[in-house]
């Protein structure tokens, strides 16, 4: 959970596709309480409803797991447009009215993992290779969101699917590196990394998700 200043209110969440009737009813608890003005929920289920307080606007459907998407925006802000991504089953991105907060884009995406096959399982990627083919596209996208809308606070949120600080990583060196510099080309800065938190705040101290404000 990140707030922007008083006017603005973030939190992302991987809410495991919403399985389990009583494990469901707690987090939908715990997203009402915490009163974000802007959710960006990953392993995202059709069956999790927000829509008391929040819109939707949903990444495409996964094949393998019918009702699923791997990122959803739930938004209590007035959306102005959904935005174009070049993998909308991946991530999904709009342009929101924040008020005096001002205009917000945000942009949640799930990155590949260590392991993921990637789009074509008759040619299945290896290793960390679907991580390193998809982030320099993304940090593109990022970089033009910036550009296209400059004076918009950008969020890039999810599951970036790599650590950025602390002793306890997942990832490797080659792929926080890659991470790093498409943040930097998007002058995006990771508000998660484990030297955020105070020494004894976290169980297992990792960063994974990446928000940013728009303006340093």
């Amino acid at each position: 959970m990140t707030d922007f200043g008083r006017d603005l209110r973030v939190g992302t969440w991987n809410v495991e596709y919403g399985r389990g009737v009583e494990k469901n009813r707690r987090r939908l608890d715990l997203l009402t309480d915490r009163a974000a003005h802007l959710w960006v929920l990953t392993e995202t289920h059709d069956h999790l409803d927000l829509s008391a307080t929040h819109r939707p606007i949903h990444s495409e459907h996964r094949d393998e797991i019918p009702g699923g998407r791997w990122v959803t925006l739930w938004t209590a802000l007035p959306v102005i447009e959904r935005l174009p991504t070049a993998d909308p089953g991946r991530s999904v991105a709009a342009r929101l009215d924040g008020g005096t907060a001002g205009e917000v884009v945000a942009y949640g995406t799930v990155l590949p993992w260590n392991g993921d096959v990637g789009p074509h399982p008759n040619r299945p990627a290896k290793g960390w290779e679907e991580f390193a083919r998809v982030v320099p596209g993304q940090g593109r996208e990022w970089a033009a969101l910036r550009r296209q809308f400059p004076d918009a606070t950008v969020v890039v949120a999810g599951d970036l699917n790599q650590d950025l600080g602390g002793r306890h990583y997942y990832g490797t060196h080659a792929c926080r590196r890659l991470l790093t510099e498409a943040l930097d080309g998007a002058e995006l800065t990771c508000l998660t990394t484990t030297d955020r938190f105070a020494p004894d705040a976290l169980e297992h101290p990792r960063s994974t998700t990446s928000p940013r404000q728009g303006r340093a």
